[in-house]
């Protein structure tokens, strides 16, 4: 199996199962990977872990800047992008982000620059777009609504606040998103807001 492959299959199980207790010898047995093939390629588990998540984020990072490009304005590019990312955090078990955070710090501290800096600026450069563009309201203060908009995600994803099993995830979407970006757009804005959303399935 190549080495991205196997980054893949293992970040599919972390995402699933966590890494708590986990230890080399699981990793080597799930992966049918000798002692010495698992040092040459990796330092220690949490190398192992560090490697998957950073070849997740960057492909994640692919597909995002692939959607800007078959959007045709800011607010699909923007709403495009905002779905995807809860679409592939939805399908990653809570636990992971806890354990992660607490048993591997320096590993946490690299998801969250990638939060902070990629997704701030990413939503951050589309909101600007769209003042351009005559979508957004032009006294938007974008750092403010860019930082809203990351929180909203996290709201969304807060399984305290709507559980899978009460609330339909694609009405909580619009609820969260929709009147949310209403309230920031242009009249030409709201328009492409309902042509979204007329379509939107989750």
């Amino acid at each position: 199996m190549m080495k991205k492959e196997l980054l893949r299959t293992a970040m599919r199980s972390f995402s699933a199962n966590g890494v708590k207790g986990l230890t080399e010898r699981q990793l080597m047995q799930e992966h049918v990977l000798t002692a010495a093939e698992f040092h040459e390629a990796f330092k220690d588990k949490e190398d192992f872990l560090r490697q998957a998540v950073e070849l997740y984020l960057e492909e994640q990072k692919e597909v995002q800047l692939s959607l800007l490009k078959e959007a045709d304005h800011s607010i699909a590019k923007l709403m495009q992008v905002i779905k995807h990312h809860v679409e592939q955090l939805q399908q990653i078990n809570p636990a992971l982000f806890v354990q992660i955070q607490y048993l591997y710090p320096r590993i946490w501290s690299l998801y969250l620059r990638h939060a902070q800096m990629h997704s701030y600026y990413l939503f951050y450069d589309l909101l600007n777009k769209g003042i351009q563009q005559q979508l957004f309201r032009p006294d938007l203060n974008i750092e403010v609504v860019t930082k809203v908009l990351l929180e909203q995600i996290n709201i969304l994803l807060n399984h305290a606040i709507f559980p899978p099993h009460r609330y339909n995830m694609a009405e909580v979407f619009r609820g969260i998103f929709l009147y949310y970006l209403k309230g920031i757009s242009t009249e030409r804005g709201n328009k492409e807001l309902e042509n979204f959303f007329s379509t939107f399935t989750q």
